[in-house]
């Protein structure tokens, strides 16, 4: 069987495409979409070749704004580089905004850098707070 220039050129570009299309993450994105979330397809295509978590940053960012807390992909994504839980951070913040409390997320990484599970300290502070109120 002898293959033409052309047939071989076009049966290299279709699997470069099926490649492409396999790497890029359209489904995190399509997602993100809907959600209200703007990340162009190149943004997440760079993320991943930083090896970023990049489903668990776009997941991150949906459930913050679903909550009403504006976090940026660019400060998630440099957190989980630099080692550091997103999904522990994003759900810190967003139990620190239910309990009423100011948690910056200068402040969250930082406790995830210690190590501490943000948001079970402030339902534990929460309850303890509500402790001493039906106390006294």
């Amino acid at each position: 069987m002898n293959l033409t220039q052309e047939q071989i050129i076009v049966g290299a570009a279709v699997v470069g495409i099926v490649l492409i299309l396999l790497y890029i993450p359209f489904r995190l994105w399509f997602i993100a979409l809907m959600s209200g979330i703007k990340i162009p397809v190149l943004e997440l295509l760079l993320m991943k070749f930083r090896r970023s978590p990049v489903e668990e940053i776009v997941r991150g960012l949906i459930a913050s704004a679903k909550s009403g807390i504006i976090m940026r992909r660019d400060e998630l994504e440099a957190h989980a580089l630099a080692g550091g839980r997103v999904s522990n951070v994003v759900n810190g913040m967003i139990a620190a905004k239910k309990a009423g409390l100011k948690l910056s997320f200068r402040n969250a990484t930082k406790a995830d850098f210690q190590g501490m599970d943000i948001a079970k300290t402030i339902r534990l502070k929460q309850a303890k707070d509500d402790c001493e109120i039906r106390f006294e």
